[in-house]
């Protein structure tokens, strides 16, 4: 592989951003991880980790990190919501190129090199790394469904792959484009979301995605999340950002959302009794499950959404009153 040079002695060429609150185990965990990846020697590359409001040891964590060849720092955001946090690291960024990972992932040695080249050499304006699931958090009963709701991406499309904020990489100058993060979306607001309305501006703009498949996390969430009664959180999050989107958007018109509502209720209570009683405190839950709790909780969430303005023009690259900060 061709490494890219910098383009000048004091140019960042790659900052890596990882958001966190409250997880300084698994932070910790990682950033050890992150001691076996590579840097090129003709590279510089910087480390943000954006505090999100974190009351457990986690300044404590990063003051302690240490890299061979990469600079590590903190930036705090006290208001909650990672894209909050996302925003301000990158407020705070040097690099060209901008990689997101999360605070329980276990990256590969070449995951750097791998995921910053296409972008340094201007192959593509983003990428998406492959994700994989620990094996910790294997079971018999996972469907497709179920590994995707844990950001597990073993697979990558090669038309415009999702991004996925486990594993994937922007240029800087995208977000001249599109604006940051939307702050009423992802962890800490509605719950998800966040690196999908930018992919999908991404895509709008007929801007390139590259999968990346010579590389991988490994993502080790809590196995909590196998619970059923996260898969149900998880769900009603879910219900709430697509509520959001439908409304702000994709512009969606619905006639009736009662009455749709009803009907997937009715649907949800006759195939439940069918299947038989589950309890929340009980590993798994149907896929089919899951799908139509998402649909109940979008259709309650979204005349909620609909009584407020638009906060995009239709599939647009902006939020309305979006202000460039005017960094390349």
């Amino acid at each position: 592989m061709r490494f890219p040079a910098s383009q000048s002695d004091g140019e960042v060429d790659c900052t890596i951003i990882i958001c966190t609150r409250n997880r300084s185990r698994e932070l910790e965990r990682t950033l050890k991880w992150f001691e076996r990846v590579t840097v090129p020697a003709a590279w510089k590359v910087e480390m943000i980790i954006a505090d999100n409001g974190s009351e457990d040891n986690t300044q404590q964590v990063i003051e302690n990190a240490r890299h061979c060849v990469m600079d590590i720092r903190r930036v705090y955001e006290a208001r909650p919501g990672k894209s909050r946090a996302q925003n301000t690291a990158m407020r705070s960024a040097s690099g060209r190129v901008l990689l997101f990972t999360d605070d329980d992932v276990e990256p590969a040695p070449n995951w750097i090199v791998e995921m910053a080249t296409p972008l340094l050499n201007g192959e593509c304006d983003a990428v998406a790394g492959r994700i994989l699931l620990g094996d910790e958090l294997r079971r018999d009963w996972l469907e497709r469904m179920h590994e995707i709701w844990l950001a597990g991406f073993p697979v990558l499309a090669e038309e415009t792959p999702e991004l996925v904020g486990a594993s994937m990489g922007i240029r800087r100058s995208v977000f001249e484009r599109i604006g940051e993060f939307d702050e009423e979306l992802g962890p800490g607001a509605t719950g998800f979301g966040e690196e999908t309305l930018v992919w999908l501006q991404m895509r709008q703009a007929k801007m390139r995605i590259k999968p990346v498949n010579k590389t991988h996390v490994i993502h080790h969430p809590d196995e909590s999340r196998l619970l059923r009664s996260s898969w149900l959180a998880a769900a009603a999050r879910y219900g709430e950002t697509r509520a959001f989107m439908m409304h702000h958007w994709e512009h969606t018109r619905f006639r009736c959302p009662r009455l749709k509502a009803g009907i997937v209720r009715l649907k949800l209570l006759i195939r439940g009794f069918l299947a038989g009683r589950s309890e929340p405190g009980q590993e798994g839950c149907p896929a089919w499950e899951m799908s139509y709790r998402v649909e109940l909780e979008s259709l309650a969430r979204f005349p909620l959404q609909a009584r407020r303005p638009r906060l995009y023009p239709k599939c647009g690259l902006q939020r309305i009153g979006h202000r460039s900060n005017g960094r390349e």
